[in-house]
């Protein structure tokens, strides 16, 4: 079940390795696979009993001209969305089976892949607009204390936690404390000075507002 998963689902998975995942891939490749090439070859039989008046039409004329027709009937079917559809999840199928068994790579599955973006999309979206509106972030500087700087945000910074670093303004500090605050810029980050032999970690740069 978890190899048609995206890995941000492999989170519930207790066992350190992975190889069941490789196991799971290959055969449930294989089944998407034999499933998708059978509906449409099945549906196939079905699509040419609805259209047999159009068949029974072209009885009466020549081999090549009910070849002909044959042909158009076919392509039609395999061009149906359906048919595509089905085309393309054997095509994943097979490719998922052939790269869990060449390359130990695990591939989710495309449409549970789409499904995932498209919920993270509405719920960061949702979350977006839970903020309120976006405002300049309130740089508050205290040179003689120990958390020299205090930056304010209507939105958390991605990647910002206790003992980052940050370059402000060609100079580097360390998150020393994040909290919620109050008021319209909840976010709050307190940020102290980094010494000379200190190590930099994460160093994400920071561009204060004009007049900040």
């Amino acid at each position: 079940m978890y190899s048609v998963l995206p890995k941000s689902y492999w989170r519930s998975w207790r066992p350190s390795s992975t190889m069941d995942f490789e196991r799971s891939a290959i055969v449930s490749g294989l089944l998407e696979c034999f499933i998708a090439l059978c509906l449409p070859i099945l549906g196939y039989w079905h699509f040419l009993i609805v259209r047999t008046h159009q068949l029974r039409a072209a009885s009466d004329t020549n081999e090549g001209t009910q070849l002909y027709m044959m042909a158009v009937l076919t392509l039609e079917y395999v061009f149906h969305p359906l048919s595509l559809i089905a085309l393309c999840l054997a095509g994943e199928g097979a490719l998922r089976s052939w790269a869990a068994f060449f390359t130990d790579d695990i591939v989710p599955s495309i449409p549970l892949r789409l499904a995932v973006f498209l919920r993270d999309r509405r719920q960061a979206k949702r979350r977006e607009e839970s903020f309120g509106p976006d405002l300049i972030d309130l740089v508050e500087r205290y040179p003689d204390e120990e958390n020299c700087l205090r930056i304010c945000s209507t939105r958390p910074k991605e990647g910002w936690r206790p003992s980052i670093s940050v370059a402000v303004q060609g100079e580097f500090y360390e998150v020393s404390r994040v909290q919620n605050g109050p008021g319209p810029r909840p976010f709050v980050y307190m940020l102290r000075k980094l010494p000379m032999n200190a190590i930099i970690r994460g160093a994400y740069r920071y561009d204060p507002p004009e007049g900040a």
